[in-house]
């Protein structure tokens, strides 16, 4: 059972008790919720569902112009061959637009070569731009106070985590899941999108229909449908690492069920420089022995790697003073947030 957190007061009481508690619970034990009263206008989501929409509904000759492996940075239209280096990804049915946190030509990350900094790619549609960068920025407001009530529910001191996220590398996906009528014989377990963990923070996720599963402690798929007027919040990477385990990176996946399906998860995340650690006093030490410390940036780009050709194509480092030693590294550094695990005990 998915339990539904009420966030009537965030964003006057982000510390308020019996909420901070909830949301704990939540995040510790299935490490899913659903959020109600989360405050963003339902005419902002409308936009910007309607904006990707239209994009999506033009020829695949126009949204290949605007390719993500063609982009100055990591934003930009992903195709439905753009598959990742997993064996579920072969059954991988889903179109999608990257976008993060705008910045200027100007920006000393962007001209020293990292992918997740800069201006976005945008297509040349009136509406597109304002409809989604709009809810990209209401949405980073609601992750913001989501963060604050994290520190107080682990007993962190007030900013531990906020004052890793001055320029975060959170993203937001906007997907299209197409109509597919010729369903196999296994529909019960074929895939649009296979089962993965998030490689962020937290995710905040609007979906229009049935079709998301997650894992229990059990091991076993648990239906995450879309209810009205709610968010999906669920744990990601860097929270498992924060709370040496206490929260779940909780292995997910998107079944075909023969109907069109849109979503807009954005993935808050901490700056690329953020050192990611255990953070809390009373740690789990059976986890410890799998977990260790992250730079969030390097940890986001060895994780895409595996989604995007196009940056395994890629010779060039993302930063450009990295030494062989540091690039072979990144490469072949052991990762416990593995596509398709299951990690749950009892």
């Amino acid at each position: 059972m998915i339990p539904i957190i009420d966030l009537a007061l965030i964003r006057r009481y982000p510390h308020d008790k019996p909420f901070i508690t909830s949301l704990d619970l939540a995040l510790s034990q299935t490490g899913f919720c659903y959020l109600k009263n989360h405050g963003i206008p339902p005419a902002l989501i409308r936009a910007a569902q309607d904006a990707a929409y239209e994009f999506f509904s033009l020829p695949t000759l126009y949204k290949q112009h605007y390719s993500i492996a063609h982009a100055a940075r990591h934003s930009g239209y992903v195709g439905f061959d753009e598959n990742g280096q997993y064996p579920d990804e072969a059954q991988r049915l889903y179109e999608a637009y990257d976008i993060g946190l705008e910045l200027p030509f100007e920006d000393p990350d962007f001209l020293a070569g990292n992918i997740f900094y800069g201006p976005n790619t945008w297509p040349d549609l009136p509406q597109f731009r304002p409809a989604v960068y709009g809810y990209y920025q209401a949405i980073s407001q609601l992750a913001y106070l989501l963060t604050q009530s994290i520190e107080a529910a682990l007993g962190l001191r007030s900013h531990t985590l906020t004052n890793l996220m001055r320029k975060p590398i959170a993203q937001l996906r906007l997907i299209h899941y197409p109509e597919n009528q010729n369903l196999p014989r296994d529909a019960q377990t074929h895939t649009m999108m296979g089962a993965h963990t998030d490689y962020e923070f937290f995710t905040l996720l609007y979906q229009t229909k049935a079709g998301l599963q997650t894992v229990d402690r059990k091991g076993k798929w648990l239906d995450v449908p879309p209810l009205p007027d709610t968010l999906v919040m669920n744990v990601g990477d860097m929270a498992e690492v924060i709370t040496a385990g206490r929260y779940r990176s909780n292995p997910h996946r998107v079944l075909n069920l023969g109907q069109e399906r849109f979503s807009m998860p954005f993935f808050a995340a901490f700056d690329y420089q953020a050192r990611i650690e255990p953070m809390l006093e009373n740690l789990n030490p059976s986890y410890l022995t799998t977990l260790h410390s992250l730079v969030a940036g390097e940890h986001l780009l060895q994780q895409v790697r595996q989604d995007f050709a196009y940056l395994r194509m890629q010779a060039a480092p993302l930063n450009p003073t990295a030494n062989s030693l540091e690039i072979a590294h990144l490469h072949q550094a052991r990762n416990p947030f593995l596509k398709g695990k299951i990690r749950w005990t009892q």
